[in-house]
């Protein structure tokens, strides 16, 4: 996990894979992580992709760090 906050847009959507790169950690994590409902993501409309917001990566990011 990445020490310094990630920068991202709070409304902006965000695939598990750049979740992963922009938490620091393994795609294989970001999925422990929305089991243990530390991050949640939603189907997209268009093709069914997962996204997450800009903001949840935050509160993700700011549990681990106990923030």
């Amino acid at each position: 996990m990445r020490i310094q906050r990630p920068e991202v847009i709070l409304d902006g959507l965000y695939s598990k894979t750049e979740a992963a790169k922009l938490l620091g950690v393994d795609r294989h994590t970001v999925r422990k992580y929305e089991l243990d409902g530390l991050i949640i993501f939603k189907a997209r409309r268009c093709g069914g992709r997962t996204v997450t917001t800009g903001e949840q990566i935050l509160k993700c990011w700011g549990e681990m760090y106990h923030l």
